[in-house]
């Protein structure tokens, strides 16, 4: 168990470092705006590369599930709680799946 929790503290440390060293390093430094910009899409785009497979596999139907996610990805787009949006998206894929 000793060896276990070594494992997780050492890898705790090391994520740690490489994240917090750049970012200790570079606090002054401005980034242009290209880049600024290029970073704060990062997330987004990583984010849609794991959810789509997701999202079109997530039920036993494909329309069922290509609705689903348009259905959420205009409530995210109207800049609606997540809350709604993942609630709303269950039940109108339920209802779906029970209809088609």
């Amino acid at each position: 168990m000793n060896k276990v929790l070594i494992i997780i503290l050492f890898a705790a440390i090391v994520t740690y470092l490489t994240r917090a060293v750049p970012l200790l390093l570079h606090k002054e430094n401005k980034l242009n705006k290209f880049f600024d910009s290029f970073l704060k899409y990062i997330p987004y785009a990583a984010l849609s590369g794991l959810l789509f497979p997701e999202i079109l596999y997530s039920t036993g139907k494909m329309i069922t599930a290509v609705i689903g996610g348009t259905f959420a990805s205009i409530l995210l787009l109207k800049k609606q709680n997540m809350i709604i949006v993942v609630v709303g998206t269950i039940l109108l894929v339920y209802v779906l799946n029970l209809y088609l």
